[in-house]
């Protein structure tokens, strides 16, 4: 096996590289994603994971890095336009089709190496989560919503019953119809909650 050189730093060669992570990650889970491993599978020298990402630590940070941009990218290009509770949906749609297509990336979204990457908090700090609490916080502030005492700990609440129903679905014998009922009922539950006129 001829092993590429390490030279290209280039963003299209970081792409590929945090591709076939996810690829790794998805086979074989995150505990087997090394910069060793990686090298291997695409054939380069192992310093070229170095110059390109970094340690193993950088590493699964970015690859979560780049699943919450997948996740920022897809409800960004779907957002212009959408109702607040429409975007509630959407966000948690988007988020769901992400975390049953890389399963074991997200059922390790709270391991330690998930913890040291600070995978909640490249999602709380992302503009798509943002866009997210904004819209909530808008409601609240039109009075389409109720007003909480601290509204950052709604959007928070808001975005653990999004995950939680989730992590049931990926982590049970759930079906895809099934799961994706599930978490469209929790959230029309979760909506008729912050609307001030539930009925409606």
């Amino acid at each position: 096996m001829n092993q590429q050189p390490s030279g290209d730093c280039s963003p299209a060669r970081r792409q590929q590289c945090l591709q076939t992570a996810r690829d790794i990650v998805r086979r074989h889970g995150l505990d087997e994603l090394t910069p060793e491993r990686l090298a291997r599978e695409l054939d380069i020298e192992a310093g070229a994971i170095e110059s390109l990402i970094g340690s193993q630590r950088d590493l699964v940070r970015a690859l979560y890095q780049s699943w919450v941009e997948e996740w920022q990218h897809r409800l960004m290009a779907s957002a212009p336009g959408l109702p607040s509770d429409a975007l509630l949906r959407q966000a948690a749609r988007l988020y769901r089709e992400l975390a049953c297509s890389d399963r074991a990336l997200f059922l390790a979204s709270t391991s330690s190496a998930a913890i040291e990457a600070d995978l909640f908090g490249l999602l709380a700090r992302s503009p798509a989560f943002q866009l997210f609490a904004d819209m909530v916080k808008q409601g609240m502030a039109e009075r389409r919503f109720r007003v909480s005492a601290d509204p950052d700990a709604t959007v928070r609440t808001l975005w653990a019953g999004v995950h939680g129903a989730i992590m049931l679905e990926v982590c049970g014998e759930i079906d895809e119809r099934s799961g994706r009922q599930s978490l469209d009922e929790m959230v029309t539950l979760l909506i008729r909650g912050l609307q001030t006129h539930p009925g409606n």
